[in-house]
């Protein structure tokens, strides 16, 4: 405690010195510079680091199963496998995104990509109408997926359904919107 009392008083004596001695704030000043310049290009490479590629860039575009229009402000959710392409509940990472006004749902993932990816909604009066269950990322990368219409229960409707294209690195997939008695068969599905 002694020795620690000793020290800070000799620090103390020090900095006072270097004020007051003609020296004391030309290397103050220098000092200040040094690290104000430090300061500066730390944050500066966060910010040059935080504008390079942030990895590959997935999209998912939510359309309505009758109409075939995009829906706004929708949850979407993927589930990446991992190395051997499995997909497990409450094992594989989950990511979540909505929808934007185009229905877009826009997923950046890094590398090395999954083999294999889920795509399903996750509101309430949203119901998957495409077969999007295990997709290989490759694909989509390369051309892009439409998910296959499934005509379960939900998603029966007259005429066929709409028709959509998919460019590379977007999977496509067609939503029906659940009304209450739909909600509540949902609550215990």
């Amino acid at each position: 405690m002694f020795l620690m009392l000793r020290v800070l008083r000799h620090e103390a004596e020090l900095t006072r010195s270097a004020l007051t001695n003609s020296f004391g704030p030309v290397i103050f000043r220098h000092m200040v510079r040094i690290l104000v310049a430090t300061l500066l290009m730390s944050l500066s490479g966060g910010i040059c680091q935080a504008q390079s590629s942030p990895g590959i860039e997935i999209r998912v575009r939510a359309l309505d199963y009758k109409t075939g229009r995009p829906l706004k402000h929708h949850r979407i959710a993927i589930w990446l496998s991992d190395s051997a392409g499995e997909i497990q509940y409450h094992v594989s990472q989950e990511v979540i995104r909505s929808t934007g006004e185009d229905g877009c749902a826009v997923f950046q993932l890094t590398e090395p990509l999954p083999p294999n990816i889920r795509i399903d909604t996750v509101m309430l009066p949203d119901w998957n109408c495409a077969a999007t269950w295990q997709l290989a990322t490759g694909l989509i990368m390369q051309r892009g997926i439409v998910g296959e219409y499934k005509s379960d229960a939900e998603c029966k409707k007259k005429g066929a359904p709409p028709t959509a294209s998919a460019v590379p690195g977007e999977v496509v997939i067609l939503v029906h919107r659940l009304g209450l008695f739909g909600r509540l068969n949902r609550l215990f599905y």
